[in-house]
């Protein structure tokens, strides 16, 4: 179980930096349009204000997930509500926005039921089971275009 630890872990960091990075995406589609005058100032400076909040709330969770010794025992779904239930703590702690809570849960738990399947696979294989699925292999060939 140290293993699905370990992996949980590594995989939320890369899933809080591509979270991370469709924000500030976020924040360039708002500059381009406020500057075409499609959103107000208001609108775009009230946004700008809990998307950035949001970012530092991203950044401090990815430095927290570094310092917080995931729990290494427990189900898959117990090491999930445990790691929310520490992100979730130390962004009421430091006073960022709820929004953020929502979109962490749903990255954490997108990466428990990925792990969980992989645990079923991996006891499918063990067992003498079917073990993961195979798709089907293609008879196309590729060729280049001139």
């Amino acid at each position: 179980m140290k293993d699905i630890c370990r992996k949980f872990h590594r995989i939320l960091l890369v899933e809080l930096d591509d979270l991370k990075e469709d924000l500030d995406l976020f924040v360039s589609v708002m500059e381009t349009r406020h500057a075409s005058g499609e959103i107000t100032d208001y609108v775009y400076n009230e946004n700008l204000a809990v998307v950035r909040n949001e970012v530092l709330g991203l950044r401090d969770c990815m430095k927290g997930c570094e310092e917080i010794e995931p729990p290494g025992h427990g189900s898959v779904d117990e090491i999930a509500s445990e790691l929310k239930r520490r992100l979730r703590e130390r962004l009421v702690e430091h006073g960022y926005v709820p929004a953020l809570y929502a979109l962490i849960d749903k990255r954490v738990d997108k990466i428990a039921a990925y792990l969980k399947r992989e645990l079923s696979e991996e006891r499918g294989v063990l067992e003498g089971g079917p073990g993961p699925a195979v798709p089907p292999q293609r008879s196309e060939t590729l060729t280049a275009i001139p």
